[in-house]
């Protein structure tokens, strides 16, 4: 027996993937419900209160290497303002032969940590002038032909070994929440990986996309935290029509159906917007989930700070015994939480090595992080508070993407957020907008009218 569809189009998960797509679907006339388990929309894009303000529990930046996320706000109309961060960028922690930690601004003009410019003094700097040198080799060898290497092969095989260890492998671990083994490159910057393939040397792809720019400035906020950006997306989806459940956890789909446990709701389609894991467990992979993202929001009230010594933030390399594998100095980052902090006060966020999360959940722990990281002489008496969060479905590694992606495909599911567009709200927003976009196109006459059975 069949019946007509309840409504046009389900949406599991009320991430930014998810509260894009409800939005365009409403504003086309769509009939549209989103499910979103936890008591509130946003997924990663969480606040919390710290040092009087709020601020960003989960991501608090965006890549600019799509206009993804500026063409939403002006499409929606969205009352955010977007923001540059200051021009200091990012600094990254490495040990010299010495043993001693030593702390440089990350390279000017780099990609996925990799240098358009081996011989420029501040990639000297970092690498030593007989790693620039191994660096500056990489134009003269021959792309890889074949499968493609993962992306610590790749760079150590053509830069050098000292290219991965102090810039590709702290980059990647601490904005992808991966290892350089575990990735490739096509994944994180399809563009450069195929601008490298046409140009015939990485070096000479980054040097062709690279912003001139210190590193960490590629990117933008919005100011008064990023999290303001999805806060204002689910309003503008209500007004136009969609609704949106809250605390209402999904126990199984099909393509046309969704089973709440006490009741079910049928659509022409649906999409699963949700975490890597949880969009496993719906489709019935099985897989191994990622390690949780483990994240610190501390207050620091320490003049060291005041002349932003490490820029926006550190990155550690991986010999760097430290809990934090990365800082952000967010008033050093932000101009909008500088002018709004108090007098004394600083924002910092660390986050948290693999398996070393609760490590830094103290005043104590914190401060020993912080003092590794920066050099700043810092007392647990000068951490003010402590605001910890974890984040258990964060990152969609390649096996689960592609397992969950060839699941979703035999099922007629369709997928959205991380786990089908990769990381970041560059790669997420344009992918769900997209989606939108063709589940907004009439089907063909040959296509008919899709029912539920």
């Amino acid at each position: 027996m069949t019946h007509e569809a309840t409504h046009d189009v389900i949406i599991v998960g009320g991430g930014i993937a998810g509260l894009t797509i409800a939005w365009e679907l409403a504003r086309a006339g769509r009939d549209v419900v989103l499910l979103e388990a936890s008591d509130d929309a946003g997924g990663m894009l969480r606040r919390g209160v710290a040092a009087g303000l709020e601020v960003d529990l989960g991501a608090e930046s965006f890549a600019t290497r799509t206009t993804g996320v500026a063409d939403l706000v002006a499409d929606a109309r969205l009352p955010v303002q977007l923001v540059e961060p200051a021009p200091g960028g990012a600094h990254v922690a490495f040990r010299r032969r010495s043993g001693r930690v030593d702390r440089a601004p990350l390279p000017r003009r780099a990609l996925v940590g990799m240098p358009a410019e081996p011989l420029a003094a501040d990639v000297v700097r970092i690498l030593g002038r007989r790693g620039a040198r191994r660096a500056a080799q990489e134009r003269l060898l021959p792309m890889p032909v074949g499968a493609e290497p993962s992306l610590a092969e790749l760079t150590t095989s053509r830069f050098g070994a000292r290219v991965t260890a102090r810039l590709v492998e702290p980059l990647c671990r601490s904005v992808y929440s991966q290892s350089a083994e575990s990735v490739r490159l096509s994944s994180l910057h399809p563009v450069l990986w195929e601008k490298a393939q046409a140009a015939g040397s990485l070096t000479a792809a980054v040097d062709a996309l690279a912003p001139a720019v210190r590193a960490g400035s590629a990117v933008r906020g919005v100011e008064g935290g990023l999290w303001r950006l999805a806060a204002e997306l689910e309003a503008v989806a209500l007004r136009a029509g969609a609704v949106i459940r809250t605390g209402t956890p999904v126990r199984a789909v099909t393509a046309t159906s969704v089973d709440l446990g006490h009741e079910t709701l049928s659509a022409a389609s649906v999409v699963i917007a949700t975490g890597p894991t949880a969009a496993a467990e719906l489709l019935g992979v099985d897989v191994a989930p990622a390690p949780p993202v483990g994240l610190v929001v501390a207050e620091v009230a320490s003049d060291g700070f005041d002349a932003f010594p490490v820029g926006s933030g550190v990155i550690a390399a991986p010999e760097i015994d430290c809990a934090a594998k990365a800082l952000t100095h967010v008033d050093a980052k932000w101009q909008w939480a500088a002018a709004a902090l108090p007098a004394g006060s600083h924002l910092v966020r660390l986050s948290a090595r693999e398996g070393r999360h609760d490590e830094l959940t103290d005043a104590a722990g914190a401060a020993a992080a912080i003092r590794t990281l920066t050099g700043v002489r810092v007392s647990p008496g000068d951490v003010r508070r402590v605001v910890p969060v974890s984040w258990p479905d964060a990152v969609a590694t390649p096996p689960v993407r592609q397992a969950v992606a060839a699941a979703a495909a035999e099922r007629g599911i369709r997928l959205a957020g991380a786990v089908a567009a990769g990381t970041g709200l560059a790669s997420v927003i344009p992918h769900a907008r997209a989606l939108a976009c063709d589940l907004t196109t009439p089907p063909t006459p040959s296509e008919g009218v899709r029912h539920v059975h």
